[in-house]
């Protein structure tokens, strides 16, 4: 789900709680993972927990 294809992707603009950005920057910086892969990432986590209620949203 989660695309690497730039072109293919939407900026959005969030707003975090300034100690989850730091503990993300943190872990971005020990793991050299980039903290945007780690958003998209929990995004997708999300979409899947939620996504027998996007089905029945699609039924009505």
């Amino acid at each position: 789900m989660v695309s690497k294809d730039k072109g293919k992707q939407k900026q959005v603009t969030t707003y975090y709680d300034p100690e989850a950005t730091e503990q993300l920057r943190r872990l971005s910086d020990v793991t050299r993972v980039p903290q945007a892969v780690y958003l998209r990432e929990a995004l997708e986590d999300l979409l899947k927990k939620y996504a027998s209620v996007l089905r029945q949203a699609g039924r009505k």
